[in-house]
């Protein structure tokens, strides 16, 4: 039952579909930028499928995960909408990870679900030191996720939990692979956000990363600094 309603939401997405012929250069050279390949795209707003979304119900997770099953872009992100950290096992996380490559998929997957989780801490530091890029760059997100949620993770952070995180950092910063550079950055930039004593280090772990020889981690270092020096961030601890 719930794999034929599931078709139906994919049916209706398929309606909805906004992109009516073949992809140009230029927008498969954007989707393969932001990580969306082998998946079928079909340039749906936003907020229709956030209304989508409404209409169907919140928590469905039984249709995210036939939704999910699907290889289709935005059905991949209704899935996100609709699922229920409460019936997410440890096993189902690791293989969402997996499934991860698009930069929004991660960012809505940990910023929205993923950080609920009771082993979310335990997730994300073992997959910040995977050596696949999917899980690798989930484990980042979902870092920088925690990080923007402190105040209600800050009773289930373990101590040492982000002197790992710029541990981690240090040591995958010159891998050279785009969407995890970005990853990392992405975390360190949000860890400054925590407070004064995090923004510290989060800016001398860039400094570190900056000395390193790789253009990879320099990258990241340029790209994390720029965030933490801005004057957005300094004025939130009375800098700048």
């Amino acid at each position: 039952m719930m794999k034929t309603r599931a078709c139906e939401i994919i049916d209706k997405l398929n309606d909805m579909a906004e992109l009516k012929d073949d992809l140009s250069e230029s927008k498969r050279g954007q989707l393969d930028l932001f990580g969306i390949r082998d998946m079928r795209f079909l340039d749906i707003p936003h907020d229709k499928l956030i209304s989508l979304a409404e209409e169907i119900g919140y928590p469905s997770h039984d249709i995210a995960v036939e939704l999910w099953k699907s290889n289709q872009y935005e059905a991949k992100i209704l899935s996100c909408m609709l699922s229920d950290p409460n019936e997410i096992t440890e096993k189902q996380a690791d293989d969402l990870a997996e499934g991860l490559s698009s930069w929004m998929l991660r960012e809505y997957f940990c910023g929205k679900i993923l950080w609920k989780l009771p082993f979310a801490l335990k997730k994300a530091a073992e997959w910040a030191d995977s050596e696949t890029e999917a899980v690798l760059c989930a484990g980042f997100n979902l870092m920088a996720s925690i990080a923007s949620h402190t105040s209600e993770m800050i009773a289930k952070c373990e101590p040492g939990f982000f002197d790992n995180a710029l541990f981690l950092a240090r040591k995958h910063a010159a891998d050279i692979r785009p969407a995890v550079m970005k990853s990392i950055s992405s975390a360190l930039a949000m860890i400054g956000r925590i407070n004064r004593s995090w923004h510290e280090a989060a800016i001398e772990t860039a400094d570190e990363i900056a000395m390193q020889r790789s253009t990879s981690a320099r990258w990241v270092a340029s790209q994390a600094l720029g965030e933490l020096m801005s004057t957005r961030v300094s004025s939130l601890f009375g800098e700048g």
